[in-house]
């Protein structure tokens, strides 16, 4: 293997390890455990006031009441869609679980409000900003419909004026969108003052979104917060933190791996604030919240929606025309949390709708990512062919080669000249084994990124008993502890195929009687040992097509090094006589 060819190779890996770098640098993994219980925020003195009116209401004239209400008892509602079962809590009128029926975790519907990981619910509401109290007590319960429900409580502002607040949640079927009105009614026509700050509530979506997951390590999961301001996407990063933002976004995202909350809020200029910072009782959290600015009036009613579902693009697509869905909307771009790829997204479309056409034939995608590698290596086989030529042929010019290098150790500007005139004599171009390699890069990274972030992968099997999930890595046993250092909990047989297959590559690509060099040997065991510890808890689609990339290199690489070994001629190039005088 030549300089260049080398050049190419520690290139290409230069590449691989700057996107793990830029990975960590702008998506951060989220801490495994949990951090010390942080204080939370003294309740301020004026929501003594905020407590439900369960007693008629005097007020300080000593008049008659005006208003009074029955005691409410803790109950639980349950609205069922096609998509969703949605369990309602009067205690807060919050939610405490959104089940999605069609998608799995463990054989169960996946959780969309993840307890296990962090206190409170989805849709809490707390006069003020944000880090408040959360209203904690029964509203009464009214059910409006099969997909629709309303809870309303009285209680007393700041000024001890009354007011009653409603939540009310729609739902429809074949939709993920959960509409939340919040209204806000004074009982005399006066404003209500909620808090004492600039804000007068906040609705909180948290304290997790599911599946389930053992870290988020940026692979196998991970968290990423996203807002739409105008049509462009501003991502938020930060850890153990909690950032607000003022300027007027079109919507607001918690974003995982495969399953997403966007939060639309209406016309009103709210607040958003996204946290991962635990509080007491947290491990691993992250919410999103809308604080809205002090009422205008005696009468308010703020519209909010969440879509709460997977982050499938023809899903998503649906809010952008009126007709797709029940809601009305239009052009939300909702398909924007979405991972992008800015340079090769355009080439990671293409070979989705490859791979999405040869399920449609072949219904298996362990399958269709093999038949993809297949067809991915055919189609470049050209440029492969051209490389692998080209350094089958400096590998048998290496003996002419240290012939020059030795006569004219002294003399480079000759050396250079006589090196030139050999390329020239032979017919090879000492860049060809290079470019070729170069230009199949961003094929690879494309088809990286597919694999990392295509839904239909998620529970797709491959292998019964080995593979049945193409999106997380393929697990041979489980010892059910961290290894130090490592913290793999796995045995996984891909990465140890992968590293083998890439070693026997590497071997065959290597010139005749290199083996024993040093740098040989980084290149043909040192570089695939560390891909092995880099993507050995990769997900098994993008494994699999690795291991088959590389079986698929041996069989071409034995065929060139039989079939296109370039001799050399009898007499080669003729080497002039050096011009030194030679001391006696």
């Amino acid at each position: 293997m030549e300089k260049n060819t080398i050049l190419a190779i520690v290139l290409s890996i230069v590449v691989v390890l700057g996107s793990f770098l830029i990975q960590n640098v702008f998506w951060p993994k989220k801490p495994e455990a949990p951090l010390p219980p942080l204080t939370k925020t003294e309740q301020p003195a004026s929501t003594a006031q905020l407590a439900p009116s369960l007693a008629p209401t005097v007020p300080a004239n000593g008049k008659a009441p005006v208003l009074t209400t029955l005691p409410a008892t803790p109950q639980n509602v349950v609205i069922s869609t096609n998509l969703m079962q949605v369990t309602l809590s009067n205690v807060g009128a919050v939610a405490t679980s959104i089940e999605l029926k069609k998608h799995l975790d463990n054989s169960k519907p996946v959780q969309m409000v993840a307890t296990k990981w962090g206190t409170g619910d989805a849709f809490e509401t707390n006069f003020g900003g944000w880090g408040k109290p959360n209203i904690q007590v029964p509203f009464q319960v009214e059910q409006l419909g099969p997909h629709k429900v309303r809870f309303s409580q009285n209680f007393l502002d700041v000024k001890g004026v009354p007011f009653t607040l409603s939540k009310t949640f729609t739902f429809h079927n074949n939709d993920y969108m959960i509409e939340v009105d919040v209204e806000t009614q004074s009982s005399n026509g006066t404003i209500p003052d909620l808090s004492n700050g600039k804000y007068a509530y906040t609705l909180t979506y948290g304290p997790q979104i599911g599946p389930s997951f053992t870290k988020l390590d940026g692979s196998a999961d991970y968290r990423k917060f996203y807002r739409l301001v105008g049509n462009d996407r501003k991502d938020e990063t930060f850890t153990n933190e909690t950032k607000s933002f003022h300027d007027d976004a079109k919507w607001a995202a918690i974003v995982g791996k495969y399953f997403t909350v966007i939060g639309i809020p209406d016309g009103t200029q709210y607040e958003t604030t996204f946290s991962d910072k635990p509080e007491q009782g947290d491990t691993q959290v992250d919410r999103l919240a809308f604080s809205r600015p002090q009422l205008q009036s005696s009468t308010n009613k703020d519209v909010f929606h969440f879509y709460v579902g997977p982050k499938e693009e023809k899903v998503l697509k649906m809010y952008d025309e009126a007709k797709n869905n029940p809601e009305g909307f239009s052009d939300l771009k909702l398909e924007r949390a979405l991972e992008d790829n800015f340079l090769l997204g355009w080439l990671e479309v293409i070979l989705k709708f490859v791979l999405q056409g040869i399920v449609y034939l072949i219904p298996n995608w362990g399958v269709a990512i093999i038949l993809l590698t297949i067809l991915v290596k055919l189609l470049t086989w050209p440029l492969t062919q051209k490389s692998y030529r080209a350094s089958a042929a400096m590998q048998a010019l290496q003996p002419k080669l240290k012939e020059l290098q030795a006569k004219f150790k002294d003399d480079p500007k000759k050396l250079n000249e006589q090196t030139m005139a050999l390329y020239q004599k032979e017919g090879v171009n000492p860049m060809g084994g290079c470019l070729p390699m170069i230009l199949q890069i961003p094929i690879f990274f494309a088809l990286y990124g597919m694999f990392q972030n295509q839904f239909d992968l998620r529970g797709a099997m491959f292998i019964p008993g080995w593979i049945p999930d193409l999106s997380v890595p393929d697990v041979v046993f489980s010892w059910g502890f961290p290894l130090p250092l490592l913290n793999w909990t796995a045995l996984h047989a891909l990465p140890f195929i992968m590293v083998g297959t890439q070693i026997l590559s590497s071997s065959l690509s290597q010139p005749g009687g290199a083996q024993g060099n040093t740098q040989m040997k980084i290149m043909t065991f040192g570089i695939p040992i560390l891909f092995f510890f880099m993507l050995y808890e990769m997900p098994s689609g993008l494994m699999v097509y690795w291991c088959v990339q590389n079986i698929l290199t041996v069989f071409q690489q034995a065929y060139v090094n039989k079939h296109f070994k370039k001799p050399v001629t009898a007499a080669g190039p003729k080497i002039a006589p050096s011009s030194k005088k030679v001391r006696r």
